[in-house]
């Protein structure tokens, strides 16, 4: 459709002229007005098509040719912020980040309460991997917030981003906009109460259990009850065993609380180089994609070895729920002697490595309704069951992920 000469070409538009020709408007151009209006419906469905197009490609994993559809309906329907929103996320799967972001901030200009540019901004500055960018992610979902805009997705987001800090940092941007309440003339002021239960506290300063069998690792409570205090460790102190109960038991606390499984890759920080430098932080990388295809898996596990190597990495811990796995399913056509878990039972995997070892877990969690728990953590033979290649480069030998399942 060559939308550009509608104003001047005659448009077969049949019954439509004569009902809207009247007295008033006679010897007015209807007939152009009809063809211009003709021309936007026509622009409008072939917008359509190459959106549709564009949905396919992306869902069969073909994110250049999604990208490049989008674009033709963009063309088209300039003002289309939906378009902008799905080809932001095609141009993330594509590692285009820059253009992922450009194509958020035009969605977010063209419809500010459109929860979604919120939510692939945040995941586009996110994927840069730097500090100051996640800070600013945070920052996005905090202010789309404040704008009102619907919470639950951005939440979910928020979490995966920065973890149990970012549920603290609504509750007190929540609690600065709420009106001082008037004080009683005759109460005499209290402070504020504390919060029962065990605190939460950002993964870079929470403390580790003793780490002796991770099969018996103490499950999170899910009361009010005080919890016994652990004695405080460095994280960078802890054996890789002792790493992952602590990633674990993090992992099942933020499930409890809402859950959610995220995926990610916990890394484990080298020990500071001096006592004059700050703690390190543990590496914390969201890796959602990862395990859709063999393609997104096994460039993940490069990326993840890039961030490992940078960062001095003494262990990596690798989390994802069983029941967003599409690639791949390791626990199918086994045995009930090396799978004790039947295949419909969700629960999370734990892939734990450092460069002289690996081994495997999977925590069974049971979920009906509002009702949540956590079942056994079960011992997994690591040839078996590696859901994802090695993050070190010196354990490549260790491989066990078969990419042709």
């Amino acid at each position: 459709l060559a939308h550009t000469d509608t104003h001047t070409s005659s448009l077969n538009i049949g019954p439509l002229h004569s009902p809207r020709r009247s007295a008033r408007s006679a010897g007015k151009p209807v007939e152009v007005q009809l063809s211009w209006q003709t021309g936007e419906i026509g622009m409008a469905e072939e917008s359509e098509k190459h959106k549709a197009a564009g949905n396919d490609f992306f869902k069969a994993g073909e994110h250049l040719k999604a990208a490049a559809s989008y674009t033709k309906a963009i063309k088209l329907q300039p003002e289309n912020h939906v378009l902008y929103s799905n080809r932001s996320q095609a141009f993330l799967k594509l590692n285009k980040v820059i253009k992922a972001l450009d194509d958020a901030d035009k969605c977010i200009s063209l419809a500010p309460d459109f929860v979604k540019g919120y939510h692939r901004k945040a995941n586009a500055l996110h994927a840069m991997s730097e500090p100051a960018k996640t800070d600013e992610a945070v920052q996005v979902l905090l202010g789309a917030l404040r704008a009102g805009v619907d919470e639950k997705e951005l939440i979910r987001l928020g979490v995966q981003i920065k973890g149990r800090t970012f549920v603290q940092l609504v509750d007190a941007q929540r609690k600065a906009a709420e009106p001082p309440a008037a004080a009683e003339p005759t109460a005499a002021a209290t402070p504020p109460a504390k919060p029962t239960g065990a605190p939460a506290v950002p993964p870079e300063t929470r403390a580790a259990a003793p780490a002796s069998a991770l099969a018996s690792a103490p499950l999170p409570a899910a009361t009010s009850k005080p919890q016994p205090q652990v004695e405080e460790k460095p994280i960078w102190q802890l054996d890789p065993e002792g790493f992952a109960v602590n990633s674990i038991q993090w992992v099942l606390k933020d499930f409890m609380a809402d859950a959610t499984v995220p995926t990610v890759c916990y890394l484990q920080p080298a020990p500071p180089k001096s006592t004059a430098e700050p703690p390190p932080p543990i590496g914390h990388v969201n890796i959602g994609p990862a395990f859709s295809s063999p393609e997104t898996l096994v460039n993940c596990a490069e990326f993840l070895r890039q961030q490992a190597a940078g960062c001095s990495a003494q262990a990596a811990v690798v989390v994802v729920r069983k029941s967003t796995i599409s690639y791949p399913c390791v626990w199918k056509g086994k045995g009930k002697a090396d799978w004790p878990v039947g295949d419909k039972d969700d629960g999370v995997f734990m892939q734990l490595e450092s460069p002289k070892m690996r081994m495997m877990f999977f925590t069974v969690l049971k979920e009906k309704g509002a009702k949540r728990s956590v079942g056994d953590t079960i011992p997994l033979d690591a040839e078996q069951f590696a859901f994802s290649p090695a993050c070190f480069s010196s354990a490549r030998g260790l491989e066990a992920v078969d990419l042709n399942q």
